[in-house]
Parts: structure tokens; sequence; C-alpha cells
């Protein structure tokens, strides 16, 4: 069965270490008898709270070919991983998605140089347009009391 792994790297390890960790997890996968279809590296981010005193991360997802019975096992060796602070593992019926992932937040991430970034801009394309809805017509207190009064009489005729 194919799985999807997601995990996060503290922000203090390299872009060179977080390799490393990609290989140290993917190890764990092969240990258990499971077989990396593929990996992804998404980037750094900075996080929403604080997690384990760390304010960003660097998110990896991952597509695996694993045993049911060895999913537990994979998830305890990521739950002991000093190098993983979190992670989640789903089960993905339909294969593995032809689609890449874009990653987007809701602040700029900050550069090496302690700096942010420049703004992120949204594409106008991205964003579905919306019909206007109808505006309903003005009723007067006469219009309304007769509909009431239709409504509480179709009721009571009902029961």
């Amino acid at each position: 069965m194919i799985y999807e792994i997601m995990y996060i790297v503290p922000a203090r390890y390299s872009e060179t270490e977080v390799e490393g960790v990609m290989q140290a997890v993917q190890g764990y996968i092969e240990k258990h008898g499971g077989k990396v279809e593929k990996a992804e590296n998404l980037g750094r981010m900075k996080f929403a709270y604080t997690i384990k005193k760390n304010t960003h991360g660097t998110y990896v997802l991952l597509y695996a070919e694993i045993a049911g019975e060895a999913v537990a096992k994979i998830d305890l060796e990521l739950r002991l991983a000093d190098e993983v602070l979190r992670h989640l593992i789903v089960k993905r019926e339909g294969g593995i998605p032809t689609f890449t992932w874009k990653m987007t937040q809701y602040q700029s991430p900050i550069t090496a140089e302690g700096k942010r970034a420049s703004k992120m801009k949204i594409a106008t394309s991205d964003v579905p347009e919306v019909a206007p809805t109808p505006k309903a017509e003005a009723l007067s207190e006469e219009e309304i009391d007769k509909k009431i009064d239709e409504v509480l009489d179709g009721e009571v005729d009902n029961v």
C-alpha cells in the first residue's frame, strides 16, 4: 500500500543536513521493508505556533510503499527521532499524485540574513470568481404578515 509521510525537520539543520535527515528517514522505511517511491523537500516555513521551542522548520513530503504492519514501527521510529519535530502518515488510496505541492504561508519567510523576504503576491488567476447574489425584493409589513400566515396555516393543515 502507498503511504504519504510528511514530516518537519527543525530549522537548526542546514539544507545539506536536511538531505542527511531525509536519507535517515528513508533508512527507517527501508529497515522495516518499505520502499520510498518519491521524496520532496518542500522548503523552510515559519510555524503558526512554537513546536518544541522551534519557530521554523523544513517540511519534507515522501511517498512510500509500506506493508500495513510496518506502519506502526515506522511511526515509532519517527516519534523517537530527534531530527523530526512532527510527522503525519496517511494511506493514499489513489496512489502517488502526479501534481507537485507548492507550499505558501501567511507571512514571508526570514532569509539567511535575518530579514524578511519580499511580500508574496497572490495571482488573481488562482482566485475563483464568485457570481454576485441577486438582492431579495423588499416586502412590506402586510406582505410579510401574509406570508407568515400562509406558512403557519400550511403547517397546521399538515398535522
